[in-house]
């Protein structure tokens, strides 16, 4: 006969007691689920950088006319109405000298006394002082074209001045012409070559005889043409 069968032996009980110090949470705490809160933070987030994007182009004109007013009072100071002034002042004698400069023949010629103070002006700047250049009112009054010996011809002219101040002598073109007023010779006599004085007087008139030798070779000089020029 079988022997009953002997009672499992108690396993020992073991109580879970939570530390005080413990951070953990428990197996048994409940998930705290925070989805739902960043989702709306985020769209209330969304809403308020809309809001404030809606505002600022509200804010430019304000921003605008204060940029513009500080400008206003900038330009205002006394300081800079100063510099402004002084700029003005200096840009004005640089135009003035320029001018000078440009048209010093025609000063000079018409004033006398300013003659000595261009020259000084004209010294660090390296220009001259020279007549004025005016052909239109140079005009040949009067002049003849004749032979003399072999092919030597004897030109004589008179040039007048028209206007009120004195003039820079011109050079003169000869022109030799054949029977069909056809150019045969040109020839160009500069006041040098004329023992012309640099100036012609105002309202004067001054006159000379040139000698001159043609070989037009073999071409008959039947007329001739003065022209006054600059060169």
């Amino acid at each position: 006969m079988a022997e009953p069968a002997s009672p499992a032996p108690a396993l020992p009980s073991v109580d879970f007691v939570p530390k005080a110090d413990d951070t953990e949470p428990s197996a048994m705490e409940l998930v705290k689920d925070d989805s739902h809160a960043d989702v709306l933070q985020a769209r209330l987030g969304h809403s308020v950088d809309d809001d404030d994007e809606t505002d600022a182009p509200q804010s430019d004109p304000e921003v605008s006319f204060v940029v513009a007013a500080r400008r206003k009072a900038f330009w205002r100071k006394p300081a800079v109405r100063t510099v402004l002034g002084l700029v003005f002042v200096v840009s004005l004698l640089g135009l003035g000298l320029q001018i000078v400069v440009q048209e010093r023949d025609r000063i000079a010629a018409l004033d006398m006394r300013t003659r000595p103070w261009l020259v000084m002006l004209c010294e660090p700047l390296h220009c001259e002082l020279a007549p004025v250049r005016q052909i239109a009112d140079v005009v040949i009054d009067s002049s003849s074209f004749n032979k003399a010996r072999g092919d030597s011809y004897q030109l004589a002219l008179t040039m007048k001045s028209m206007a009120t101040i004195p003039l820079a002598m011109p050079a003169v073109e000869l022109t030799l012409t054949d029977a069909q007023d056809q150019p045969v010779l040109r020839r160009v006599l500069l006041p040098t070559d004329m023992a012309a004085p640099a100036e012609l007087p105002a309202k004067g008139e001054w006159g000379t005889s040139v000698s001159v030798l043609v070989t037009t070779g073999g071409a008959r000089v039947a007329g001739y043409r003065l022209l006054a020029f600059y060169p």
